[in-house]
């Protein structure tokens, strides 16, 4: 082999740049890194000395070499190009996006300038931006590469909430390329948004075909669960399939690789939470099965010393929203002589969520997307206690807690059910929606608080000028009943309370709001209408809408109603905020006693049904007996204060802070 020292600079590029598309990188690093420092102004050198180190994982490092190419050599696209990539691999979004600007308004026909800018704002949650992007690099870039521009395009849309879009987008991609597996898996994906369970399951299982390594995506496949049931029995026989399938995948081979579990479909499926039944079993029994496939991570060494206890709270992109408005009251007011307050949020979700939350005494994070990253990014920020926003609506929140980021973890009412997870140090809940039994429901230990439901709420406020029931086509002449629930909350249960009720009222009329991306929607108005019969006729589905308009309908109903099993939270807080009777039912689970908490804080109890006859009895008397509802609208704003700028769920939380942290 020839001596690097001895050959000329071209043959020493020539050799590193083999090197390098050999996968040699760490070689192919060791010969460009002297060369570059030699020739710093020749770009071809200190330009592919950037670009390794951006893909050895060396971002800081790519970023420097790269910084200063671009401030020798301005008039060089490609080294801003570059520069722009290490900084997204850096999390430094919006100056990888600065750059991208500047390297395409000097290059405008570069497709790949395009193609990355693109991905930079899907990471930013630019989603439109994103799109705008993708459609610019299908211009400039050849007919052979299309097809991965086409399914980010569509990653675009699904992150949008319109996957019947991407599915139009996938088919094309995939005409282009029949094999291409990442197009398979986000037509999956895209067909399971919109409640094709059937398509969406061949699509996982053709995915696992073609990338046997991959098998998750037949796990995925398997486990698979209707947004909406017909009846009890149809859960009940969804369910003991799954325990079959737990039983079936518990002894095959196959090992998660860290690097896609944020992709991978494998965590235990998220509706379960609806089907009004207790999951400790079942999700006890799933973690078991995924415990092999994971190495077993050690929790990090706590730390020694300091006055102050370093609290970290870590969300994921698409769930930032309810996280602002549930922790927006909350974190300002924070002891932080006692508390260091670290905020972890995923890329795409950092800018709206510290917009709105504001730097006052917090510690933003910026976590990566990729769960093994994210884990040794939180592992670096040395935390004594880690609070998971939610555990298992996603695949990225599912898996961190198994990586343990820090010494102690913990999760609490957003995701309102037992995780299951092993390495789970406590969840966090409250006296008053826990029965004295509930210990058996969370494999977790159970931490209660005595006297908060957790959140320093804001009330409702009313715009300046609210709809009136003529701008919702709704009539003055008829009785309305709310449940502003989420489709998915709708258990089979409530069908007969709402037939017992528009009997009993014949000038009642129920109302429901429709979910985002609508593939709970029909099914549920299809079951009413099979379920219910002409009386279906008196139920009217509305769009979603926004907080305002949200509100104004509220204000316009006679009565709101919890479906069973799975109550308002956020929701109960703007129908009781604005003095509007809530009927519930009591309920052994959290999800299912939220509304009863609220009442129980409030010092109200009345509202609260003994069973599903005293439920419809309330629910009608109610409505349709205006002296009782006034009579209700005056307690309910006499005593909503005490669910309000609640001091209690500041130092309740404090102190069940310092009870986690002096744990054994």
């Amino acid at each position: 082999m020839s001596d690097p020292i001895q050959d000329s600079p071209q043959q020493t590029l020539k050799r590193a740049l083999a090197l390098a598309g050999d996968g040699r990188l760490e070689e192919a690093l060791a010969l460009l890194a002297p060369l570059a420092a030699r020739y710093p102004n020749v770009p071809a050198a200190v330009i592919n000395q950037g670009e390794i180190l951006r893909r050895l994982g060396q971002f800081d490092a790519a970023v420097a070499v790269l910084e200063g190419a671009v401030a020798r050599m301005p008039d060089q696209p490609v080294a801003r190009f570059n520069l722009a990539l290490a900084l997204r691999g850096a999390g430094r979004l919006d100056e990888a996006l600065t750059h991208y600007a500047e390297a395409l308004r000097r290059q405008p026909d570069h497709g790949d300038g395009w193609y990355n800018q693109g991905n930079a704002q899907l990471d930013a949650g630019l989603y439109d931006d994103a799109r705008a992007s993708y459609q610019q690099a299908l211009k400039h870039l050849p007919g052979a590469r299309h097809a991965k521009v086409l399914n980010n395009l569509a990653s675009a849309h699904i992150l949008q909430r319109h996957p019947a879009e991407a599915a139009r987008v996938l088919r094309d991609t995939l005409t282009l390329a029949p094999d291409y597996t990442d197009g398979h898996l986000n037509l999956a994906v895209a067909e399971e948004r919109q409640g094709h369970t059937e398509a969406a399951a061949d699509g996982y299982r053709r995915v696992a075909g073609l990338r046997p390594e991959h098998w998750w995506h037949a796990l995925h496949a398997d486990t698979l669960c209707p947004d909406v049931f017909e009846d009890n029995a149809a859960i009940d026989a969804w369910r003991n399939g799954f325990a079959a399938t737990i039983e079936r995948w518990r002894d095959r081979p196959g090992q998660l690789d860290l690097t896609l579990l944020e992709h991978s479909g494998a965590e235990p499926p998220p509706t379960l939470m609806y089907q009004g039944r207790d999951d400790h079993l079942l999700k006890s029994a799933y973690a078991d099965m995924i415990a092999p496939r994971l190495p077993a991570f050690e929790p990090p060494t706590p730390r020694a010393g300091g006055d102050r206890r370093r609290i970290g709270m870590v969300v994921n992109h698409g769930h930032e929203g309810i996280f602002i408005r549930s922790l927006r009251g909350v974190l300002p007011r924070l002891d932080r002589h006692r508390f260091d307050i670290v905020v972890a949020v995923t890329r795409p979700a950092l800018r709206q969520t510290r917009a709105a939350l504001g730097d006052d005494g917090l510690t933003w994070l910026a976590l990566s997307p990729r769960v093994d990253q994210a884990a040794e990014q939180l592992r670096a920020a040395r935390l004594d206690l880690l609070y998971h926003w939610e555990v298992g609506s996603d695949s990225f929140n599912y898996f961190l807690p198994w990586l343990r980021p820090a010494p102690l973890q913990y999760t609490s009412w957003a995701w309102p059910l037992t995780t299951g997870i092993p390495g789970m140090d406590f969840f966090l809940s409250s006296d008053l929606v826990e029965t004295d039994d509930a210990q058996q429901r969370y494999r977790e230990p159970l931490l209660t608080m005595p006297g908060n439901m957790f959140t320093w709420a804001e009330p409702p406020r009313l715009a300046d000028r609210p709809p009136g029931r003529a701008d919702f086509g709704l009539s003055d002449n008829e009785h309305l009943y709310l449940c502003h629930q989420n489709p998915r909350k709708i258990h089979p249960d409530f069908d007969p309370l709402v037939a017992a009720i528009l009997e009993r009222d014949p000038t009642g009329r129920l109302l429901l709001i429709g979910s985002q991306e609508g593939a709970e929607t029909a099914p549920l108005r299809q079951r009413l209408q099979r379920r219910l019969g002409p009386l279906a006729e008196r139920v009217s589905l509305l769009p979603r809408m926004d907080r305002q308009r949200y509100l104004g309908l509220v204000n316009q109903v006679d009565v709101a109603l919890d479906p069973p099993h799975y109550t308002g939270a956020n929701t109960s807080f703007d129908a009781l905020g604005l003095a509007v009777p809530l009927i519930t039912l009591p309920s052994p689970l959290l999800r299912g006693n939220f509304t009863s908490g609220l009442y129980r804080r409030m010092g109200l109890t009345g509202l609260i049904a003994r069973d599903t006859g005293h439920y419809v009895d309330l629910a009608v008397s109610v409505a349709t007996d205006p002296a009782l509802r006034g009579h209700w609208h005056t307690l309910l704003r006499e005593h909503n204060g005490a669910i309000f700028h609640d001091s209690r769920a500041i130092t309740e939380l404090q102190d069940a802070w310092d009870i986690m942290l002096r744990a054994p």
